[in-house]
């Protein structure tokens, strides 16, 4: 959505607006820290900087991009990353500043913690921390929608991909045979409203882009160690931040690669027995994949 357009539309859960000319500079600079901990804390969101409560464009003027960047990230407890654009507007300098959703929660270096709501940033109690937890939400949470995700945010490679999983494993399903948006629906990996499409947590684990995974759910990635017989370093790493079905294509393909086989004179029989049984690993590895917290900042190892 082009800035003009978010402007007119005014403050929302998503966009705060600061005005640059009527704040002390020391003081805006605590303000921006609480809205951008704010966001984090909650969806994400943009912060406008050069723009009065009313949508008036009054710019910025003599202000220094990584002196805002370095004033927030400092701050904030943990680190909190932010990026800044300057987008011009009637001869006008507007201040973008872009907040990502953080994993954990964030404070500032007082040791206060904000959360958005609705258009306002409030204060959030101990109390209402576990709300951020996956026991604190009610109903399947692979169903739970993910806001501000769209149909750009879906891996159209990764959806055939799956309708070739299902379509090998049930031959007499006819559920891959539908386009793909109505695919997704029906395995509720996507909600429709009207235009508007939005990815599920299941939708986004299966069929969203890297960086679309990257960016609203990043402990989904799988980290896989290899470890010799009787040694407690591992000598081989391998990070996997894809979709599940392609990730879990690959770790198979690299077990496989490594398990062994060992060959048992049985009577006149010769059995080929393998260092580890492939059902077995599959089960380990689907467990540690499905019956995890992804509301958990750590990546999940296997």
């Amino acid at each position: 959505m082009d800035i003009e357009d978010i402007i007119q539309q005014g403050e929302t859960k998503y966009v705060e607006f600061k005005s640059w000319i009527k704040v002390n500079k020391k003081e805006l600079m605590n303000i921006l820290t609480s809205e951008a901990v704010g966001f984090a804390n909650t969806d994400g969101g943009i912060i406008l900087v050069g723009v009065e409560d009313n949508g008036e464009i009054t710019g910025c003027e003599n202000y220094d991009e990584q002196n805002i960047i370095e004033s927030i990230y400092d701050k904030t407890i943990p680190k909190l990353f932010t990026d800044i654009d300057i987008i011009k507007i009637a001869n006008k300098d507007i201040i973008k500043i872009t907040i990502q959703k953080s994993p954990e929660i964030v404070a500032s270096s007082k040791g206060v913690v904000y959360k958005r709501l609705g258009k306002n940033t409030k204060p959030l109690y101990p109390s209402e921390y576990t709300s951020n937890s996956i026991k604190g939400f009610k109903g399947d949470y692979s169903a739970k929608i993910i806001e501000r995700t769209t149909k750009d945010d879906i891996d159209f490679t990764e959806v055939e991909r799956l309708k070739l999983k299902i379509q090998s494993r049930d031959k007499d399903s006819t559920l891959y045979q539908s386009d793909n948006l109505t695919f997704l629906k029906d395995l509720r990996l996507i909600d429709v409203d009207g235009d508007e499409i939005q990815l599920t947590v299941a939708g986004l684990l299966f069929v969203g882009t890297k960086d679309s995974i990257a960016k609203y759910m990043p402990q989904s990635e799988i980290i896989i160690l290899i470890y010799n017989e009787g040694q407690t370093e591992y000598h081989k790493r391998l990070e996997l931040k894809v979709p599940l079905v392609q990730a879990v294509d690959r770790i198979q393909q690299f077990f496989e690669d490594r398990n062994g086989i060992q060959n048992i004179q049985m009577g006149l029989f010769k059995l080929e027995i393998q260092d580890y049984p492939i059902n077995v690993f599959q089960e380990a590895l689907l467990n540690a994949i499905s019956h995890r917290d992804y509301e958990s900042a750590t990546s999940i190892f296997c």
